[in-house]
């Protein structure tokens, strides 16, 4: 009986996953392309992400001035040698907006992510151990009991609250908004996590003997992921409207010192400089606008990047609306549809009579 030698079987392997991330780059901007309003996010996303790595390792890229640097022009409105202004103190919006760029970005990352890994833990055991009359059903209670009261408090007047006893500073912000924020993930996970959890292929995979860590890994935590990247991306720019929100209010971080954008926003007006320059905070306004738009259109897309359904209409959509696949299409469509851990369904010869 003929044998395929190592090597063989994985330069076979590494080809069938050449070939398979290749489709996935080249339906991924097929996608981009038939939907202008998540491709004009994605590009938006890209620049601001290359926008804060510059100002973070070669900020004189961008800016020839410094973080809380002084130039002798005050009070001048956008030009081009400063965009978007200068200030009375002399500083340079322009710059002074672009160095916010890293730290507002920054924090709005750290609240979303630390929010998704704890709140969606709990919401995954929430879910998923939630039989009556167990331990598990006991924290399962706890856990949704004390998201109640978190979620009976409007997020922006808790975390004002919580910001006000914390005082101004980088890292007192970042605890204000995260205590609010991570009740949102539970509930959202929970859900996702009851939805899986009583389908037929996990019924199956339990009555074979698989245990319940190796079920939540392979096939609940999967198919749970695609609601909350969308859902991710898209509470990247609500928590920086939340962000800045408590900065305009005076209770963010302490500006010039620590460039931010709600924070910049509150200093103008309490210095009564709105009326006399506004230049002043149309930068950080327009740069939280467009932050926020991009997060919002690309987080939007990404639902349909993400469905096998929507993306197989989408991508024949930018092919030219070709509607014929291959059989070998047809199978990794069919495989993209499965959920992740389903049994495959091996297709028949049509006309048979059965089996």
């Amino acid at each position: 009986m003929a044998t395929v030698s190592a090597p063989g079987a994985v330069a076979g392997w590494v080809g069938r996953e050449s070939r398979r991330a290749g489709r996935g780059v080249v339906t991924f901007w097929r996608v981009l392309r038939a939907n202008p309003l998540t491709l004009a996010g994605f590009v938006l996303v890209v620049l601001i992400a290359l926008g804060a790595l510059l100002i973070t390792v070669a900020p004189h890229l961008l800016t020839p001035y410094g973080s809380n640097a002084p130039t002798t022009a005050y009070a001048q409105p956008p030009s081009l040698s400063h965009p978007f202004g200068t200030d009375s103190g002399g500083l340079d919006i322009y710059s002074e907006v672009l160095y916010a760029l890293p730290i507002d970005l920054g924090i709005a990352f750290a609240i979303a992510g630390v929010a998704l890994l704890a709140g969606g833990a709990l919401g995954l055991i929430a879910g998923f151990w939630d039989d009556p009359r167990t331990a598990g059903g006991v924290t399962s209670v706890i856990i949704l009991r004390i998201t109640d009261i978190f979620l009976s408090f409007p997020s922006l007047i808790l975390a004002l609250a919580i910001a006000v006893s914390l005082g101004r500073g980088v890292w007192q912000l970042i605890v204000a908004v995260l205590l609010t924020w991570w009740p949102y993930y539970v509930r959202l996970v929970r859900g996702e996590t009851l939805a899986v959890k009583h389908l037929p292929y996990v019924t199956a995979a339990r009555a074979a003997g698989v245990t319940n860590g190796r079920i939540v890994l392979r096939h609940i935590l999967r198919n749970v992921l695609e609601p909350v990247i969308v859902y991710f991306t898209l509470d990247i720019g609500t928590v920086l409207v939340t962000l800045s929100t408590i900065g305009f209010v005076g209770l963010g971080v302490d500006y010039p010192i620590t460039p931010e954008w709600g924070s910049m926003m509150s200093t103008y007006q309490n210095a009564g400089l709105i009326t006399s320059y506004p230049w002043t905070i149309l930068g950080p306004g327009a740069a939280i606008f467009i932050t926020v738009l991009a997060f919002s259109l690309l987080g939007d897309g990404l639902r349909d990047i993400l469905d096998p359904r929507s993306r197989r209409v989408l991508a024949g959509t930018g092919a030219g609306g070709a509607s014929s696949t291959s059989p070998a299409t047809q199978q990794d469509v069919a495989a993209e549809e499965r959920p992740a851990g389903a049994p495959a369904v091996v297709p028949t010869a049509s006309g048979g009579g059965g089996p």
